[in-house]
């Protein structure tokens, strides 16, 4: 007892930050839960699947807006939290850079919603969805994780989370109110990264212009886990955008209401890795990050274990009867949890805090290619491709990327 006592009062940092995390990790995933089968209802799941596609569209553009510094800038400011005048060169640089890849984003969402006749359609709801660019390009979501306060994310996160939820029952009513559903969303979270520029100011921290050879050295520093991230998002909403193209809407609210389960267990064993991850950066302990893996894995094989025999309860409670047919997607989905997970600590707390951010890359990279292998013998062959199967595609290509992980962290004999 007396043991435990010690590591607790050793780790209390570690611990303050994991119960804050836990917080905001359990309300952004019963958030959509609680929402879930209010939206289905009143805009249909064909509106719905609409909204959630333009959702997947957009979020590659966020990808390309954080460019990788919600680990790299991590990072760094983990190392200079003490350093006030470095921190601002840090966080300048990074708003800077974000700042030119947000007006990217809109030349390219441009592009899009010209191009390709589909999204022309709705339009509107495309740009109104790119409120996700502008809330990834003012909350400085890196900051707090690399000064360990996260209690900040957690409680500008829940008062952007919980006006959101309010604005929902108050103003959606009906299907031509689908509209509503980005532009609230959009409001709780704009406001909540206008306050944390407030907190960055109230932290002593300047915004100001930097040479062109700091934000050079900031690129360089962050653009191998831009790609990586780019790699993981490909696959992983990508699955989304192919339901659209081989299905309909129907299939893409049926998908994304067995992501939105799953997503419970994963998104509870991904804030370990963040919550972990600038104690690792300083201390790379290989023995306290072997036990954080097998505590993770333990978790997720108990949430599997539940999903399996309560999956249509929880599928009828949230969606309905009409959404049965995501039983069995959600049935086999869930086995992702485990393989994520092991993956996103090695690669993170493992292989990058040991200075292989290149084989993290490369881990996702490859298993991207082998995603769109399998894909491309599928279509070339003329295989009929069903939801359960590309699930399993899916799952597969996140497999090979945690072995891969696993296989170099044994290599470099820092696991």
């Amino acid at each position: 007892m007396l043991n435990i006592k010690e590591k607790i009062i050793r780790h209390k940092t570690l611990f303050q930050n994991f119960t804050y995390l836990s917080v905001l990790q359990l309300f952004n995933v019963l958030l959509p839960i609680f929402t879930y089968p209010y939206l289905i209802r009143t805009i249909g799941k064909e509106i719905y699947g609409l909204v959630i596609y333009a959702q997947a569209v957009v979020s590659y553009l966020v990808l390309m807006v954080s460019f990788g510094f919600n680990i790299s800038a991590t990072k760094e400011i983990s190392i200079h939290r003490d350093n006030k005048l470095k921190l601002s060169e840090i966080i300048s640089s990074v708003l800077i850079i974000k700042g030119v890849l947000f007006v990217v984003a809109m030349i390219f969402i441009t592009l899009i919603v010209i191009i390709v006749s589909d999204i022309k359609q709705h339009a509107l709801l495309f740009y109104l969805t790119m409120w996700l660019c502008i809330y990834e390009l003012i909350f400085p979501v890196f900051y707090f994780q690399g000064i360990e306060k996260m209690k900040y994310i957690t409680y500008l996160t829940l008062v952007s989370r919980l006006l959101f939820l309010t604005l929902i029952f108050v103003f959606v009513h009906s299907k031509q109110d689908y509209l509503k559903v980005p532009i609230l969303s959009g409001v709780g979270a704009i406001i909540a990264g206008l306050l944390s520029q407030y907190i960055l100011y109230k932290d002593g921290i300047y915004i100001k212009f930097q040479s062109i050879s700091t934000l050079k050295y900031y690129i360089k520093n962050s653009y191998v886990m831009a790609l990586a991230n780019a790699s993981n998002a490909f696959k992983y909403n990508f699955n989304l955008i192919l339901v659209k193209l081989f299905f309909s809407y129907s299939e893409v609210a049926y998908f994304d209401l067995a992501l939105k389960i799953s997503n419970i267990g994963n998104a509870f064993l991904d804030l370990i890795s963040q919550t972990i991850f600038p104690k690792m950066s300083r201390e790379k302990d290989s023995n306290f990050l072997v036990n954080v893996i097998k505590i993770s894995l333990l978790i997720s094989l108990l949430f599997i274990l539940f999903i399996q025999f309560f999956s249509n309860q929880i599928v009828i409670l949230l969606g309905g009867a009409d959404m049965l047919s995501a039983v069995n997607i959600l049935r086999v989905i869930v086995f992702f949890i485990p393989i994520y997970i092991l993956g996103a600590l090695l690669g993170r707390n493992c292989l990058i805090v040991h200075g292989f951010d290149k084989h993290v890359l490369y881990s996702m990279f490859y298993s991207s290619l082998l995603y769109v292998l399998i894909l491309f013998f599928f279509y070339y062959f003329k295989i009929n491709i069903s939801l359960l199967k590309l699930t399993i595609i899916f799952i597969f290509s996140y497999f090979f990327e945690s072995i891969y992980r696993f296989y170099f962290c044994k290599k470099f004999k820092i696991l």
